[in-house]
């Protein structure tokens, strides 16, 4: 599937409803140009929802809640599922947040090294769920991480724990999803990791002269020049000693950090991120309010927020990578309803026509990658269902002449490759299965087996153990026969 196939508004404004069951105006949605409406749901209370949101070219994203859900059984929600694909949404989350203790059970400690008893369970329900989704022809996504630095909820860690645990256990179930619909939900709260730059490219406006609608906006943290001079080469997977995991604390974060590993272990190129919730956060709730968690960059207002929640989403548009497809901001009261009435984004979103992505046919995957491979392995990997690539092996006491005379029906309808030396075997890839046909002497039969199951572990052996010619023919003869390519 190409990125520019996923079906969406391609505008990256969103909005978080408040709480189930509560609705959002779709006319205010509207009204404030807003492409994504992500829904957290109880049941099928937003059903009625969908085709008024998809007449307004607001795409909606829903999530069925439960609380303390942990790794739970997806099958419970599969019918309120169901009634939202049938009313035309398309775009489907499982699980929340699951380095967070509140996702889990009262006493369990969610601990991404913890593989069994927590990533296992996850990662194989949601697989399952997955599939469901992707075979009602829509979109599930990976589940979204608190972006959490540190102790047994670090996101990156956890990152790393659930994509090991799909690649060592179901590297071809998790490719098929990822071609065939699968997206990564985020949940960017950016704090104050943006800037507009004056004057230069490590120099930041102050919050009152900043303005949306002039240039200079920073929004790729952890790659800014203000991050990179301060901790140089940080990514948002590795680091300096400061940040040995990196910093995925910014609005492209997460997103880049899962793309980083997906290309690297499975091979893949790029499949579509959405912010499910975050923004610019905490929203200022008075005129007053000044917030400045990092002191590298400028702390923003009531006013600052809104110029810079509008240049957010039309840097998102134009700038940000095209796999970025935009925020769902957390949450509607904050932004709707303050002391103060609507906040200062929503007065300037309402002011300002939405920016819309052009998104180019990106392919989802454009190569294997290495998850699953164990370290130091050499030749053919395991066998699904048929071996990738059949050999006939001339051991000791024969000769390629031999087979030909012998096997000339045999090779005309299977094709193997010959080979003089099992050395060839060491150039397949772990992707890449064989078998082996052997041709030996009764008396060489076992030693030589024992040889190659030592050296290619995965590889099927098909010894075939005769003293004559004729012996050899009458065995590839009757395979030919009966369309067997091994014994």
């Amino acid at each position: 599937m190409l990125l520019n196939e996923y079906q969406w508004s391609r505008n990256p404004r969103g909005m978080h409803n408040k709480n189930a069951p509560i609705k959002m105006d779709v006319d205010i949605l509207s009204a404030t140009g807003m492409g994504w409406a992500k829904y957290t749901a109880i049941s099928d209370e937003y059903v009625t929802d969908m085709r008024a949101l998809r007449e307004r070219n607001i795409t909606p994203i829903v999530r069925l809640w439960r609380p303390r859900f942990g790794a739970g059984a997806p099958e419970e929600k599969q019918r309120y599922y169901e009634a939202y694909i049938q009313a035309g949404c398309q775009w489907f989350e499982l699980y929340n947040e699951p380095n967070l203790d509140i996702e889990w059970a009262e006493g369990v400690l969610p601990d991404y090294k913890n593989i069994e008893g927590i990533v296992a369970p996850l990662m194989t329900n949601w697989l399952r769920w997955a599939e469901w989704i992707v075979e009602r022809g829509c979109y599930p996504a990976f589940p979204a991480l608190s972006e959490a630095i540190g102790r047994h909820y670090d996101a990156i860690s956890w990152l790393r724990a659930m994509l090991t645990f799909l690649g060592d256990n179901y590297y071809e179930r998790f490719r098929a999803v990822a071609a065939n619909g699968l997206w990564c939900a985020t949940h960017p709260y950016i704090y104050n990791h943006f800037y507009q730059e004056d004057g230069s490219p490590t120099r930041a406006r102050p919050p009152e002269r900043q303005r949306a609608d002039e240039g200079g906006w920073r929004f790729e943290y952890p790659y800014d020049p203000i991050s990179q001079a301060d901790k140089p080469g940080v990514t948002t997977i590795s680091g300096p000693p400061s940040a040995p995991n990196g910093d995925p604390i910014g609005l492209i974060g997460m997103g880049d950090a899962f793309m980083r590993f997906f290309r690297e272990w499975f091979g893949g190129g790029a499949i579509p991120v959405v912010g499910t919730e975050g923004g610019i956060y905490p929203v200022p709730q008075s005129a007053a309010e000044f917030h400045q968690l990092d002191k590298r960059y400028p702390g923003y207002n009531a006013f600052s927020h809104g110029e810079a929640t509008v240049a957010m989403f039309n840097w998102i548009a134009a700038q940000a990578p095209p796999w970025f497809f935009g925020v769902a901001l957390w949450k509607w009261d904050d932004y709707y309803e303050t002391p103060y009435g609507p906040s200062s984004a929503v007065i300037r979103m309402n002011q300002t026509s939405p920016s819309f992505k052009d998104v180019p046919p990106l392919e989802s995957l454009e190569g294997e990658g290495i998850a699953g491979v164990p370290r130091g392995w050499i030749g053919p990997g395991p066998i699904h269902g048929t071996p990738d690539v059949h050999c006939v092996l001339i051991g000791t006491g024969f000769n390629a002449e031999w087979f030909f005379m012998a096997g000339k029906a045999y090779y005309e309808r299977f094709r193997p490759q010959l080979l003089p030396s099992p050395d060839f075997l060491d150039s397949l890839t772990y992707r890449q299965s064989a078998g082996i046909t052997i041709l030996t002497l009764p008396n060489l039969a076992e030693s030589l087996r024992a040889q190659l199951s030592a050296r290619y572990p995965a590889a099927w052996l098909d010894v075939v153990a005769v003293e004559t010619l004729d012996q050899l023919a009458t065995v590839l003869n009757e395979r030919a026969m009966r369309g067997l390519r091994f014994g």
